[in-house]
């Protein structure tokens, strides 16, 4: 584990002033460092120049195949952006926690030496299932496809109306409710959006999915859990409403007839874990650390 890709979020200054002091600490720790080339001047310009012309710039998706493993300096955000090319290629990433809670970022900007405990061998990896995600038109035919790590959104529009939806599981309908959309998430994503919306936390190796319905109209549609194994169709009634799927924080517009169907991926997103935390306990730590923030 020799050869590390560094992914920042380019547009939070903590993220590029961290991500600097990572690839110097890295190069010292005769690292390999790989970045992406849209990168190569919100690095550089923070770098001593003998340091900048060791860092390997390589465009997408050659730069995946040619490292070992992926630190992403940022937040969850920057972490589920690249989690569908990390997961197709199989890199697991070590996130370097410039957000506000990160749950699956692993180290604080002040631990970075930390990173040698990789090499060394000192780490184990954390496989997270994800969800794959196909949009159907009314003739069955395929419009839209994704992966996400965390969830499925299918909410909707800007104007100020709930929206009719019908929710399938395996082929038998759960409920009909008017709300404001409806969350299907996998265990990682059960401390995000899903959670907000009143969604269970599910352990990371839990075998089920989570359903959470958002702002229902009705005191009887509460979230549930089904089996990873089983396939949610969600059926907006569009009726004139704006519609809107969102994987993971990115955006579709459904139009009139669409059917979301969401699933387990055979993909797996892995993270690096050196620390030996259990689930629990970095539970318990993020939520301290957001009491004590929010003061």
């Amino acid at each position: 584990m020799n050869r590390v890709m560094v992914q920042p979020n380019p547009i939070k200054e903590e993220a590029v002033q961290v991500s600097r002091k990572l690839v110097s600490l890295l190069l010292r720790e005769k690292f390999e460092v790989l970045a992406l080339e849209e990168f190569r001047q919100v690095l550089c310009d923070g770098l001593e120049a003998h340091e900048a012309a060791q860092v390997r710039f390589m465009k997408a998706p050659e730069i995946y195949p040619a490292c070992d493993f992926i630190m992403v300096v940022g937040g969850d955000g920057t972490i589920l952006r690249i989690a569908p090319d990390a997961s197709l290629f199989r890199k697991p990433v070590l996130g370097v926690n410039c957000g506000t809670i990160g749950f699956m970022s692993e180290i604080e900007p002040e631990e970075l030496e930390m990173v040698r405990m990789v090499k060394e061998g000192s780490f184990t990896l954390d496989d997270r299932a994800m969800l794959d995600i196909t949009v159907y038109d009314d003739q069955g035919n395929t419009k839209y496809t994704a992966i996400a790590l965390n969830e499925a959104v299918v909410t909707k529009g800007f104007f100020n109306r709930v929206i009719p939806l019908s929710v399938i599981v395996d082929g038998q309908e759960v409920f009909q409710f008017s709300g404001d959309g409806v969350i299907v998430t996998t265990p990682t994503g059960s401390t995000a959006y899903s959670l907000a919306a009143g969604g269970p936390i599910m352990a990371p190796s839990s075998d089920c999915l989570a359903v959470t319905p958002i702002c229902p109209h009705s005191l009887t549609i509460k979230s549930f859990v089904v089996s990873a194994a089983s396939i949610v169709t969600v059926m907006p009634e569009y009726k004139g409403h704006q519609v809107f799927l969102s994987p993971d924080g990115d955006t579709y517009e459904l139009q009139e007839g669409d059917t979301v169907v969401i699933q387990r991926s055979q993909r797996i997103f892995s993270l690096l874990r050196i620390k030996g935390q259990g689930f629990y306990e970095i539970i318990r730590n993020k939520l301290a650390n957001e009491r004590t923030a929010s003061k």
